[in-house]
C-alpha cells in the first residue's frame, strides 16, 4: 500500500525557542487554538539550555502539525532562518516563544490578505506583562486599509509597522530574503525590504498579537556595543524610504536614528565610545543628516510632525496619519470613489495606484 502524500499546509507558523520555558506552553497552546486549522507549527529549538527542547518534543508528540528543529545556538535571526528554510506553507507567520496570539490571528490575517489580493497582512498588537495583563492600550495604529509598498514604508515610523511578528507573509516575500544573523533589531533590518517585495499590504485594526514584556529579554538587557545595531537598522530604513522618494517621514526617521545613537552612547564606557563600531554609527548619523539637506526634507510641517513623534506616538499618529490617510469605504477593496482629505476622488484606474495617480506620497 502506497503511503499517502501529506497535504501541504496553507500557513507555516515559525516559533524560535530559547530560554522561555515559563511561557512556551502558553505560546504553543495559543497557536494550537487557532480557528484556522490548516497550518504547521515549526518550533526551532535554538540550543536552549533549559527544559524547552523537551517541551517542544512533548508538544510534537501530541499534535502532528508540530515539527521541531533542534540546532546549535544561532541567535533569534538564525532560528527564524532555519524555520524559513523548513517551512512548507504558502504563507508565513512568526510568533516569539514568550508571546501569544488570539484564536483568530491566522484566520483574520489570511482572509484579509486573500480579499485584498495582498502579499502581506498586518494587525495591531497589545503589550502585556508576564501575566498577560495589558500594560498599555496605545500603539493601536493599524487601520482597515490596503497600502502600497511606498505607503507601508511611510508608515514605518509607527511601531506596528517596524516588527515582523504581527503579520502574515506570502512565502514569495522570503524567496531571496533572510534575517541578518548576529544582529540585534533584526526586525527593523528586514521589514523595509519585505515591504518592497509586496504589491499590496492589507491592514486590519484587530489587536491579535499579545507582546509579552519579559524582564531579562534581549530588549531589556544590558546595553553594549551590539546595541549600536539599532542605529544601523534605523539608517537602513531611512535609506530605503529615501530611495523611494518618500521625503515626508525622513525627519522622524532621522530623529529615531539620532535618539538611538545618543541613547546607546550614554550607556557605553569611554573606551567603547572611541571604538570603530561607534565611529561607524556616527557616520550613519552624518550620512542621514546630509541626506536631509539634499532632499530639502526639513520643513515646518516636518518639524511639527517630528516634535509630535518625540513627545508621543499617539499624538504623532493623530497629526500625521488620521487626518491624511486614505480611507476605503468598503472593507478592504478600494472602490471607484474614495475619500481623501475630506474630498471624494474618482478612481478610474482602480486600486491604490489609481487613487494616488499624480499625488504626492507625503504630507
Amino acid at each position: 500500500m502506497q503511503e499517502q502524500h501529506k497535504k501541504q499546509p496553507e500557513i507555516s507558523i515559525i516559533v524560535p525557542v530559547y530560554k522561555t520555558e515559563r511561557f512556551l506552553s502558553a505560546c504553543i497552546s495559543s497557536i494550537l487554538a487557532q480557528t484556522f486549522t490548516d497550518f504547521e507549527l515549526i518550533l526551532v529549538d535554538d540550543g536552549s539550555p533549559d527544559s524547552c527542547p523537551a517541551l517542544c518534543d512533548a508538544a510534537a508528540a501530541k499534535d502532528s502539525r508540530i515539527r521541531v528543529i533542534h540546532q546549535k545556538n544561532r541567535g533569534l535571526s538564525g532560528a527564524r532562518n532555519a524555520g524559513l528554510d523548513a517551512a512548507e506553507g504558502e504563507w508565513i507567520a512568526f510568533v516569539d516563544s514568550d508571546d501569544t496570539i488570539m484564536p483568530d490571528f491566522c484566520a483574520k490575517l489570511y482572509h484579509a490578505a486573500q480579499e485584498a489580493g495582498a502579499q502581506m497582512a498586518v494587525c495591531n498588537y497589545r503589550q502585556v506583562d508576564e501575566a498577560l495583563t495589558p500594560i498599555r492600550e496605545q500603539y493601536l495604529h493599524v487601520r482597515r486599509e490596503v497600502l502600497t509598498p511606498e505607503q507601508a514604508l511611510e508608515h514605518s515610523t509607527l511601531l506596528p509597522y517596524m516588527v515582523v511578528w504581527n503579520k502574515l507573509y506570502h512565502r514569495s516575500i522570503f524567496a531571496q530574503l533572510r534575517f541578518a544573523e548576529g544582529k540585534l533589531n533584526e526586525d527593523t533590518l528586514l521589514i523595509a525590504y519585505a515591504y518592497e517585495k509586496a504589491d499590496r499590504i492589507a491592514n486590519i485594526p484587530d489587536a491579535l498579537y499579545l507582546y509579552r514584556k519579559v524582564a531579562g529579554s534581549i530588549v531589556n538587557s544590558k546595553v553594549t556595543l551590539r546595541n549600536l545595531d539599532r542605529v544601523e537598522a534605523n539608517y537602513t530604513v531611512f535609506e530605503c524610504v529615501r530611495r523611494h522618494g518618500i521625503t515626508g517621514s525622513l525627519c522622524e526617521l532621522y530623529w529615531a536614528l539620532l535618539h538611538s545613537l545618543i541613547d546607546v552612547g550614554m550607556h557605553l564606557t569611554a573606551e567603547e565610545r572611541r571604538s570603530a563600531r561607534m565611529q561607524q554609527a556616527r557616520e550613519y548619523e552624518r550620512c542621514a543628516r546630509r541626506a536631509l539637506r539634499q532632499e530639502h526634507a526639513v520643513t515646518l510641517r516636518a518639524l511639527g510632525n517630528t516634535l509630535c513623534f518625540i513627545i508621543s506616538q499617539d499624538w504623532y499618529f493623530a497629526r500625521r496619519w488620521q487626518k491624511y490617510r486614505v480611507t476605503a469605504q468598503v472593507c478592504l477593496d478600494f472602490p471607484a470613489k474614495i475619500c481623501y482629505n475630506g474630498k471624494t476622488i474618482t478612481n478610474t484606474r482602480g486600486g491604490v495606484a489609481g487613487a494616488f495617480a499624480g499625488r504626492s506620497k507625503s504630507t
